[in-house]
């Protein structure tokens, strides 16, 4: 089997409010140039590049979300190599595959979630 192949999908960056959230989004959409893609519950994207999350619950900084072609397959991979998971974040699409799922362990004050 070939080694899975990664990239950076998007950035998350924790904050402690909403109002923290929106002036962090803001502040990014006018330094790079970017549009506000979607706000939800939540976060707010900034462009595809941050997730500005209106929380901070996952990862003391934030997290890295690295996509791939096959969630089920990188995590076998990752498995491997002592990688866990928190089976309570599997999203799966409308046939059952894993298309979502953060990994348990932390690196460098960031967690990280696969997708596709």
């Amino acid at each position: 089997m070939d080694q899975m192949t990664y990239r950076i999908k998007h950035v998350g960056i924790n904050n402690e409010t909403d109002q923290q959230a929106r002036e962090l989004a803001d502040k990014l959409c006018d330094i790079f140039g970017l549009e506000r893609v979607s706000e939800s519950a939540a976060s707010i994207f900034a462009g595809d590049i941050f997730e500005v999350m209106k929380h901070s619950r996952r990862g003391i900084h934030g997290h890295l979300a690295l996509q791939t072609e096959d969630v089920e397959a990188a995590m076998a991979e990752l498995a491997q190599k002592g990688i866990t998971f928190y089976e309570d974040t599997i999203r799966r699409d409308k046939d059952g595959k894993i298309i979502f799922v953060y990994l348990q362990q932390e690196f460098g004050g960031f967690s990280i979630h696969l997708t596709v």
